[in-house]
């Protein structure tokens, strides 16, 4: 289960946003996620629960999740297709049959920190 890394990995970079920002606690995170990251949202929500007991600057911190879809571009017309699941992504253009390119869906992103002075 890699969650547990990652949410480790967010709760050493909210250290340091805390001490970098001189901030008492952190009231709020969100965190957006794409699709096709390969993290399971549960999993990490979970995992980050778990941490609470053990690391003060998460403690009482909630924690939103922005679900990104999957976006993928075509390399010769620039045709864009959006996908709702992993399972519904075809990497070749219906259109002129070249390759796509995956432009969104496999982030995993703190996208803002809220907290207080």
């Amino acid at each position: 289960m890699h969650e547990g890394a990652i949410a480790e990995s967010i709760v050493d970079i909210l250290k340091q946003v805390k001490e970098r920002n001189g901030l008492k606690r952190i009231v709020k995170v969100r965190l957006k996620i794409g699709k096709m990251s390969g993290i399971m949202i549960d999993a990490l929500m979970f995992a980050l629960e778990a941490l609470r007991t053990e690391e003060d600057v998460i403690f009482g911190t909630s924690f939103e999740v922005i679900e990104t879809n999957i976006r993928a571009k075509c390399n010769l017309c620039d045709r864009i297709y959006e996908y709702k699941d992993v399972s519904e992504v075809v990497m070749i253009c219906d259109q002129c049959g070249m390759p796509l390119d995956i432009i969104e869906g496999k982030e995993m992103e703190i996208i803002d920190v809220e907290g207080e002075l």
